[in-house]
Parts: C-alpha cells; structure tokens; sequence
C-alpha cells in the first residue's frame, strides 16, 4: 500500500511533469536543430527517434496538465512538430518531412495512451 502512495503522490506531482516537460521540450528543440552528431543513443530511424520524444512529451503533459483533456496538448505538440519540421527545412543539414511529423502524432497518441494505462492501473485514481 505504500508504494501505491507513494505513486500517486508521484503522478500528482504536476509542477514535476511540467518541469520535465519543459525540459524535453527544450532539449528535443535542441536536438531538431544541431548539425552535431547526437550525444545520446538514437535509433537508426530518424521515425522511431520521433515516435518516442513526441510520446515522452504527451506522457509529461497529460501529467504535467491533467484537466485540460487531450485535445488541447495533442493540437499543441503537433504545432510544435510542425514547427520543428518547417524550421529544419531552413537548414542545410535538416529537411522537411511529412513522415516525421505523422511519426510525431502517432508518438502523442502513443504517450496518452500510456498515461491511460498507467492510470488505470492504480486502483482509486481517475482516469
């Protein structure tokens, strides 16, 4: 039962997810715009690199913000993906690409839907 607590005191922490979120936003901007090799392991598909950081972001908003529902973060992250990818197709080293922006959104849905799972599996949590 402690840990269960312990949890939810965890998923509640909102000024915690927001300052991850926060963070990850600033870095996966930072990485969107470097020339320079990555200094963490990536995946060999540029798709997979962003499926995962646009589900990291959803994950961290949908904790970070939780009473503003889905549509609002999903309008927002893919804004800022297609931001991303139009700021990229003004570099020499990037380009634009309608592939990474659906792996993007099918990235934000992927991090709700986790945010979903894990908050059905805490007994006595809203979904």
């Amino acid at each position: 039962m402690r840990l269960h607590r312990t949890l939810n005191i965890l998923l509640d922490n909102q000024l915690l997810w927001r300052v991850l979120f926060t963070a990850s936003l600033m870095l996966i901007a930072w990485l969107g715009f470097t020339s320079q090799p990555y200094p963490i392991p990536s995946s060999a598909s540029d798709k997979v690199n962003h499926f995962l950081a646009f589900a990291e972001l959803a994950f961290l908003a949908r904790l970070g913000w939780p009473t503003i529902g889905l549509r609002v973060p999903f309008v927002v992250l893919t804004g800022f993906g297609l931001a991303l990818e139009l700021g990229q197709a003004m570099t020499p080293w990037r380009q634009f690409s309608l592939y990474d922006l659906g792996a993007d959104m099918m990235g934000i849905l992927a991090g709700f839907g986790l945010v979903a799972a894990v908050l059905r599996l805490m007994p006595g949590r809203p979904e």
